[in-house]
């Protein structure tokens, strides 16, 4: 509806309908709601930076974790540096001697039954050997997986000999990381 404001009976109508407006209206929400919310925004604000804060020092803990494993691990050796005698070394650092098939197989029995023997999850649990166990149990499982296939399908005899042996190398490897993992668990 437009009103001619140049014309001069336009004028009283609108005055008169100006006059039938309420005088106040009500406010959407009320000033102590309105408080309330803007409070509960800056809460949520803080929350979400103490998050982010956490988050932070979550990554700083984990890095400074990850450069104390580093530097325990054994220092690369020089080639020309005197060597100590095999049985003098920590079973971590002595060289890896292929052994015969029924030797690593009687080997991974006894392993198999000490990991048996010791919980899912130790009590303390460190990064670098906990991703070791954690490797380790997965390329056994992929092992076990490949092996069972195998064995359904039939044939490819010596492959799945090779595939036993890696898979009883890997159970030896399982324990002695374990084996690693309560001593250093006893260490105060």
């Amino acid at each position: 509806m437009h009103f001619d404001l140049e014309d001069g009976h336009s004028v009283p109508e609108i005055v008169q309908m100006l006059r039938h407006l309420p005088t106040e209206s009500t406010p959407p929400i009320h000033w102590k709601e309105f408080k309330r919310r803007q409070l509960l925004k800056r809460a949520r604000a803080r929350a979400a930076q103490r998050r982010q804060f956490a988050l932070v020092a979550a990554v700083a803990v984990v890095m400074i974790g990850a450069v104390a494993v580093w530097r325990h691990l054994p220092p690369v050796q020089d080639p020309s540096a005197p060597r100590l005698p095999v049985a003098t070394l920590p079973m971590a650092h002595r060289p890896i001697v292929p052994i015969a098939w029924d030797e690593a197989a009687l080997r991974s029995v006894a392993s198999e039954r000490w990991l048996a023997t010791q919980p899912a999850e130790p009590v303390i649990v460190r990064v670098g050997t906990r991703a070791a166990v954690t490797n380790l149990e997965d390329r056994i499982a992929w092992a076990d997986d490949t092996l069972s296939s195998m064995r359904a399908k039939g044939g490819e005899a010596d492959r799945a000999r090779a595939l036993q042996f890696e898979r009883d190398r890997l159970v030896n490897s399982l324990a002695q990381v374990r084996y690693a993992e309560t001593l250093a668990a006893d260490l105060p």
